[in-house]
């Protein structure tokens, strides 16, 4: 449930008070441009994301009853308005994926030798490649659960989906990565 303090801030946002507004959009913006980021990958505005994702938070803020936490909320709306973004982009070709920890380890492995960085570099395509040909579904919840720390309860809570079909995605969806990984992965 939501604390006093977040509570007093959902209020005022709702009675359109432009501070609480600010201060809402300062505590989940780098959630909602993590998430967004994370599932749509570098070829669609993330910031325009975001702000579509906010304009419907303060939209329906007074629907909001607290039944669940205001994150889990606030993560709800924000893989809707993705899965939305995928739906209507990109049908033909899914988004190519960039995780932050991926890039900041690319950052620093400056201090390897060529050879090393190279095969790095390599490594990092190919898990991009196989995040880019699993479906959208399985990598929005590989996403959730292997990069967002989020158990398979919360997944199934966030999605409205059964707790048997995200365990299912799941599975399938680390399968196929296995699969389109099977040359880099070590026995």
């Amino acid at each position: 449930m939501i604390t006093i303090q977040v509570s007093e801030i959902v209020q005022k946002c709702i009675e359109n008070d432009r501070k609480a507004q600010h201060e809402f959009f300062r505590l989940y913006r780098q959630k909602v441009f993590d998430l967004a980021y994370r599932s749509l990958g570098v070829k669609i505005h993330i910031d325009d994301v975001v702000q579509q994702v906010f304009i419907a938070l303060f939209g329906s803020l007074r629907h909001f009853k607290g039944e669940s936490s205001l994150d889990t909320w606030v993560y709800r709306i924000t893989v809707k308005i993705c899965t939305t973004q995928l739906r209507k982009k990109y049908r033909k070709r899914q988004p190519l994926i960039v995780y932050d920890s991926m890039e900041k380890e690319n950052e620093d492995s400056s201090g390897l030798d060529p050879a090393a960085t190279l095969e790095k570099k390599e490594l990092v395509r190919a898990i991009y490649d196989a995040f880019d040909k699993i479906s959208n579904e399985k990598r929005l919840i590989v996403t959730m659960y292997e990069m967002d720390g989020h158990t398979i309860e919360e997944i199934a809570h966030i999605l409205k989906k059964p707790i048997g079909t995200i365990k299912s995605r799941l599975f399938h969806g680390r399968r196929a990565l296995e699969k389109h990984l099977r040359g880099y992965i070590k026995a």
